[in-house]
């Protein structure tokens, strides 16, 4: 294939050979003119001859012209065209040297990035490990907590169960002559060893749920019956404290429950507790009700107290958790009762649950499956 620079020398062969033709020709017609005029003068016919001659030449020296013009103009657009080329083949070569450049310096990037990916990945894997060794550690020491608490907790009971039973002598009558004031102050002493002894009991109860050691004894009971025992338990109390407790029974009996009934006693006492604490005295009633919902029955235990703040409500469970509104309630309580009482429910195949609003009080609700369900309990 030949190059622009090719062409344009053999363009140029051309046009030279032209031109020779050119000057030959010429010279042969003036030879032919010469000997014929010389010797033979010529006749129309020859003049005739010799004027078509004249016109061959004429016509082909027009054609000779135009033909030149073409190779001038095609060397014209064969230099620009040779021009464009070598221009479109510099930016090429600066394109791409800028390409190999910019591949270079993103291979490099690439590289670094891969370096600190690998880094990274590393000190991931490094974490990771410490994390695992960390809750190995973590589990370690909630196993040697729960069995202090355990340990402590027992040793505390059998103390706090003799100064209960001295501290009980003393009030009664019979054993002493106490005046007013001795009488309070044996009071007050009886029921501040009350709630320790329920704080240590409920501690207990915790470590049992936490290790899986929390044995149940199931039977077959009407739930409404447990729920009225309860109520009797508290009934003074919110006399006292000017609030009534309803209950609403349906009007045929509830089907059974299988259900352990002191661990059940022991939800129910937390939830009516719960209600009494953060009501205010005066503040309302309390409703207690019950439902049949498919396979389960549904308890609900309405109060108007305080509420529980929103952004607090996912906490309500958790061990010794009290919301911001609820600590200027002055409680016995131990933080532990709705944890437990959350246990004891889902460990009977049930759910808890509540609903409540800021300043206007709030329903808990827990469900039990109704003995005709074949639940599987545990043992």
């Amino acid at each position: 294939m030949f190059s622009l620079g090719e062409a344009l020398e053999n363009i140029k062969r051309i046009n030279y050979l032209t031109i020779q033709r050119q000057v030959m020709h010429h010279i042969l017609e003036r030879q032919i003119k010469k000997i014929f005029k010389e010797k033979f003068p010529p006749s129309s016919e020859q003049e005739a001859f010799f004027k078509a001659v004249d016109d061959t030449y004429g016509n082909y020296d027009r054609d000779h012209t135009l033909l030149e013009r073409s190779f001038e103009l095609s060397s014209k657009e064969f230099v620009e065209l040779n021009d464009k080329v070598l221009k479109l083949l510099e930016e090429l070569k600066i394109e791409k040297e800028s390409v190999e450049q910019k591949v270079i310096e993103r291979t490099q990037e690439l590289k670094q990035k891969v370096e600190e990916l690998d880094a990274s990945n590393q000190l991931l894997i490094k974490r990771e490990k410490d994390l695992t060794l960390a809750n190995e550690r973590l589990r370690e020491l909630d196993k040697v907590k729960t069995e202090f608490i355990s340990v402590a907790a027992h040793q505390l009971r059998t103390p706090l169960s003799a100064i209960k039973w001295t501290l009980s002598l003393l009030i009664d009558e019979d054993s002493t002559n106490l005046n007013t004031e001795q009488r309070t102050l044996i009071l007050k002493g009886y029921e501040s060893n009350e709630r320790i002894i329920n704080l240590v009991n409920e501690m207990l109860v915790v470590t049992r749920i936490e290790s899986g050691k929390m044995e149940y004894n199931f039977t077959l009971i009407h739930i409404e019956d447990l729920i009225d025992s309860v109520l009797i338990d508290f009934t003074s109390q919110a006399h006292a404290r000017k609030i009534k407790l309803i209950l609403e029974k349906l009007k045929s009996p509830l089907p059974y429950v299988n259900v352990d009934p002191e661990k059940m006693r022991g939800a129910i006492q937390n939830l009516v507790e719960n209600t009494l604490q953060y009501t205010e005295d005066g503040g309302g009633d309390i409703t207690i009700s019950m439902a049949i919902e498919k396979d389960f029955v549904k308890v609900s235990f309405k109060d108007s107290g305080i509420g529980i703040p929103a952004q607090q409500q996912s906490s309500i469970f958790s061990k010794f958790f009290r919301a911001d509104n609820a600590v200027k309630f002055e409680t016995s309580g131990s933080g532990l009762g709705l944890f437990i009482t959350k246990n004891t429910i889902e460990k009977h195949g049930g759910q808890i649950g509540f609903e409540s609003v800021l300043g206007k009080g709030s329903t808990f609700y827990f469900t039990l499956p109704l003995a005709n369900t074949n639940t599987t309990l545990p043992v």
